[in-house]
């Protein structure tokens, strides 16, 4: 995304924020948490029921802290493909002793577990602020999850693929299977997926769809099938699902965003110009403007989510902790105007003292003769009036700061600030003029340096004969 700096640049932090305060349920031991990632974080806390010796499982596809984190990042890189701007966040991995009589759990027990939590949660390590992903030993199941309103819980076992906990917390977001109600149309409630069956073959999704066989078909028809076949969210192409269409991205953003206080890390606010409604922030119900945003008092330590497309420069400055991410593609901010109007082409000023030193200025300066071009400004200066004048003395306050002569530039910058008639054009010039003391103060000190350390060793030798 692109951003202008005069705007975005002042205070604004577009990196990672990091989690503050996150408070660990106890009733079980605290194994690895992880820094909140940069976009709007889903927090998700995994747990894993020990047996009776307090062990993990020895074996399978999910027992490690390394293969969590591999589950992690598969789906962070997912949902980062599509420009998504939600990300899994594992804000902890804790052991459950205790209650060995779910080691080997299946899916079919999660209601079960999902009630025993709840009534106990230290013992469980229940959040009410995370999906809880509980993981057993059993290698005959491979995970299952709840869909809102009780979408805070999930069963793991030991026979998963590398998508799983992705597609899982897709079903937590109201992600339905691309064959729900046996692949009937529309059955997974997004007109952007073709009809599926969790045993078809990508051919017969073709066939279905078109009536030919995938090689036959067109590459608009082809990627509509690919978007089936390797969906996040078919039975299809294990560890190779990853593809998320329009409508589910639309989906999960809907319901993280109706989740926000108890799931997200961070909270959004978006924005899209396309939006005709209300605004609120929400993701329903996004503000049109940067700018609506910020006049609302909307982004305090929030992540500013932009819709794909392009979105006018807001007018203030944003000033706090926020992040910035796009949304389904890239999303760029318009440049925009310096807030000031000084005139150009002083090689035709009517004023020919003003117009013959300009003339004078420019042959110096495709000779690369530094010291000509500010003496012929300077002779400018004395004859010009006006915005003339204040066009040249902001010449002249930049040309000494590239000269690095920085104390010299911050005269000249003062004096537009002090005697300018246009407030945007003061402001700025009194910022730079501050920037331009503090960079000569700076460079004064590291000259001094140097001299102070050869007095203070000299001193020191002086007084150790």
């Amino acid at each position: 995304m692109k951003t202008n700096p005069m705007k975005f640049g002042t205070g604004m932090t577009l990196g990672i924020l990091g989690l503050a305060g996150l408070v660990f349920w106890g009733g079980a031991s605290l194994a690895f948490a992880a820094a909140a990632p940069f976009g709007v974080p889903v927090r998700l806390s995994f747990k894993f029921f020990l047996n009776a010796a307090g062990n993990r499982p020895a074996t399978g596809d999910i027992n490690t802290d390394a293969e969590i984190e591999a589950q992690i990042a598969r789906g962070n890189q997912i949902f980062s493909t599509w420009t998504s701007e939600l990300r899994l966040h594992n804000v902890e991995i804790v052991d459950v002793a205790g209650h060995s009589e779910w080691y080997n759990a299946t899916t079919d027990d999660r209601d079960a577990i999902r009630n025993a939590a709840i009534a106990d949660p230290t013992g469980y390590a229940w959040r009410n602020d995370a999906i809880n992903i509980y993981i057993t030993a059993n290698t005959g199941c491979s995970a299952r999850s709840k869909f809102p309103p009780d979408n805070d819980i999930i069963i793991v076992c030991q026979s998963i693929f590398d998508t799983t906990v992705a597609h899982e917390v897709g079903h937590s977001l109201n992600l339905y299977h691309t064959h729900e109600t046996g692949g009937s149309d529309g059955g997974d409630e997004c007109p952007d997926t073709l009809p599926d069956d969790p045993d078809w073959t990508r051919d017969q999704i073709s066939t279905n769809a078109y009536g030919k066989v995938y090689a036959q078909l067109t590459d608009a028809q082809k990627y509509n099938v690919d978007m089936v076949w390797s969906n996040l969210m078919s039975y299809h192409n294990g560890d190779q699902r990853w593809m998320l269409s329009s409508c589910q991205m639309d989906r999960k953003s809907t319901q993280a965003s109706s989740d926000q206080t108890w799931l997200l890390t961070k909270r959004p606010v978006y924005v899209d110009p396309d939006n005709a409604g209300s605004q609120n922030g929400t993701f329903p119900h996004p503000y049109r403007t940067i700018q609506n945003a910020i006049n609302a008092g909307a982004l305090n330590n929030r992540v500013l989510v932009l819709d794909q497309g392009t979105h006018d420069n807001p007018t203030s400055v944003v000033t706090t902790a926020t992040d910035v991410v796009p949304r389904k593609g890239p999303a760029t901010v318009r440049d925009y105007k310096v807030p000031y109007d000084l005139p150009s082409n002083l090689e035709e000023s009517p004023n020919p003292n003003v117009r013959n030193a300009i003339i004078r200025a420019q042959l110096a300066d495709r000779q690369k003769d530094i010291l000509g071009v500010i003496t012929n400004l300077l002779e400018a200066e004395k004859h010009a009036t006006g915005r003339e004048r204040d066009a040249i003395r902001l010449e002249l306050a930049q040309r000494y700061r590239d000269n690095q002569q920085f104390e010299e530039a911050a005269v000249w910058f003062e004096k537009l600030a002090d005697e300018a008639d246009q407030p945007g054009l003061k402001s700025r010039s009194r910022q730079k003029a501050t920037v331009m003391k503090e960079e000569a103060e700076r460079r004064k000190k590291q000259k001094e340096k140097p001299e102070i350390e050869a007095n203070n060793q000299k001193a020191q030798e002086e007084g150790n004969p």
